[in-house]
């Protein structure tokens, strides 16, 4: 049983999560209500602070570790967590209010505690505080058939996930005889290189279970097929919270339950093969899809898809992907990095986009929705034709946009990682990967144009008009303004990347045995603590990997 944690470790949880008790209280009353988006953004803000001044916080307990990793996602969440406020400040109906803020807060809660999770009890706990907020969200305020379907689909197949999860959790554990992630490491690696055994079936059944039911979390193939209907249904701003809460919980478990095979992945072919036929088929059906869409929601929906695809793609590369020239690693050169700087911009990009879309309204004052109904929009209302264009471009991955350097990263991570032992024996199917990826970014840009010509080019006899709000205003310039930020100045949310990633490369070359015939094997000498670990190249070269922060638990 591990120790309990000080409670100044989770003080920025515990502020959200009295937040949202204060929150839901003052939607009781008129005042309240009005009160209740100044309160969010405060404790929202409030908690950030408290995150800041712990940033060089590393501790453990209570199935908690706080390191680098749990750092960037709450650092990530909480920003992000900001701009979502913003975007839905007057979302919900004024007697909602109240519980739509509450329900925000508690689902950003459980996203700081997945990115701290090192129990798999813990993890399963913070992924469903996650998660059930968000079945609620999509619902409220809509009373249509659309937005009853589209949350009764996403509740049922949640609780699918939830149900795969908890059972491969469950045979992980029998595995290990431990819940703690960082000592069931050793026990699942090491039953999963012994083919034909009972153990190696349980260890193996357990990982496939867990990381099928993330695969929902991502809405990557097969676990897709609800998005474009929850997309459409959902309100335009709750679609976009929705693209970015569920992928970076979905992300932090996977960052923490594929270590587990031992090597990132790609030590064991049958869970590597398994991610890359997910990344695959993720990038084509989902680019194939959106470009059959009139409906821009469906459209983003579709193409959420392809980016869970492109997501995998670093995933697979791992931390452990060092550039084979220079022997260091960056923006090239790490995997699990670039995923956590792309899902960043990707989270940012597709709000800013449901973000321009929900504060426009057709003559009819309906939600602006198919492509028709943003034609002309450039003359209507420039800001927002110009912001919606600047999304586009950033999730089509154009150059200088933030979007162009995460796939750089994404795709250099998995060439580099092609030419590193142990993961260059799986160095061709990288390689056809990174291909595969290229051609589906080439295709995806057909339906991200689509959108731009009809904003910029096309003219509309009855262009869309702003349905006022500041607040919402605010919070997609803001996202645009991040957007060009992150264009030009990309080595900021990259380096945190890096630094958030140290903590699992460490964890992955403890747990990978080196062996080759010209590398002799690190002898763990307190003088030899400090030395870099060495890590044998396909071609047979000894390559120096720095060690990083250490982790305590």
């Amino acid at each position: 049983m591990t120790p309990p944690i000080a409670l100044t470790a989770l003080l920025p949880e515990i502020i959200l999560a009295v937040g949202a008790c204060v929150v839901l209280l003052l939607g009781l009353s008129p005042g309240g209500r009005r009160l209740g988006p100044w309160v969010t953004l405060a404790v929202l803000i409030g908690s950030a602070a408290v995150v800041l001044t712990q940033r060089s916080l590393t501790a453990g307990g209570s199935g908690l570790l706080y390191g680098s990793l749990a750092y960037f996602i709450r650092i990530a969440a909480l920003e992000l967590g900001v701009l979502i406020t913003l975007v839905n400040w007057s979302q919900a109906a004024s007697h909602e209010r109240g519980e739509f803020l509450s329900l925000l807060l508690l689902s950003l809660t459980g996203l700081l505690l997945v990115g701290a999770a090192n129990d798999l009890v813990m993890l399963f706990l913070a992924l469903e505080l996650t998660s059930i907020p968000t079945y609620i969200l999509i619902v409220m305020g809509r009373t249509g058939v659309r937005g009853a379907e589209s949350g009764t689909k996403y509740f049922y197949l949640g609780a699918l996930a939830a149900a795969l999860i908890a059972y491969g959790l469950s045979f992980l554990y029998g595995v290990a005889g431990t819940a703690s992630l960082t000592g069931a490491v050793s026990a699942v690696s090491g039953a999963l290189q012994q083919p034909g055994t009972l153990a190696y079936g349980l260890a193996m059944a357990g990982v496939v279970l867990t990381i099928g039911g993330l695969l929902f979390k991502l809405a990557a193939v097969p676990l897709h097929f609800y998005i474009a209907d929850v997309y459409q249904g959902a309100p335009s701003p709750v679609a976009g919270l929705l693209g970015f809460v569920p992928k970076l919980a979905g992300l932090a478990a996977l960052f923490r339950v594929v270590p587990l095979t031992g090597h990132w992945g790609a030590g064991v072919g049958p869970v590597f093969g398994l991610l890359w036929i997910v990344a695959v088929a993720s990038m084509m059906v989902g680019n194939v899809l959106a470009l059959r869409q009139v409906s821009i929601k469906r459209l983003l929906a579709y193409s959420g898809v392809a980016h869970a695809g492109y997501m995998l793609v670093g995933v697979l590369a791992g931390p452990l992907a060092l550039s084979a020239e220079s022997g260091t690693s960056g923006l090239l050169g790490n995997g699990a990095a670039s995923v956590l700087y792309y899902v960043v911009v990707y989270g940012i990009a597709n709000l800013g986009a449901f973000a321009v879309l929900g504060m426009l309204r057709t003559r009819a004052g309906e939600e602006v929705d198919t492509l028709r109904d943003v034609a002309g929009l450039l003359r209507r209302e420039p800001v927002a034709a110009l912001l919606l264009a600047l999304a586009m471009f950033t999730l089509m991955g154009l150059p200088p946009t933030p979007g162009f350097w995460g796939k750089l990263g994404l795709f250099g991570s998995a060439l580099a990682a092609a030419r590193v032992t142990p993961v260059a024996e799986h160095g061709p199917w990288l390689i056809a990967l990174v291909i595969v990826a290229v051609l589906n970014s080439a295709l995806a840009a057909a339906y991200y144009l689509r959108v731009i010509a009809a904003v910029l080019l096309y003219e509309n006899d009855r262009p869309a008009e702003s349905a006022g709000g500041e607040a919402p205003q605010v919070g997609a310039l803001l996202c645009g303004f991040l957007l060009v930020i992150f264009a030009f100045v990309p080595s900021g949310l990259l380096a945190s990347g890096l630094s958030a990633t140290a903590e699992l490369s460490d964890a992955t070359l403890a747990a990978t045995p080196v062996q080759a015939a010209d590398v002799a094997p690190p002898v763990d000498t307190p003088a030899d603590s400090a030395r870099p670990r060495v890590l044998p190249r396909a071609d047979g070269e000894a390559l120096a990997v720095p060690v990083g922060r250490p982790v305590v638990e």
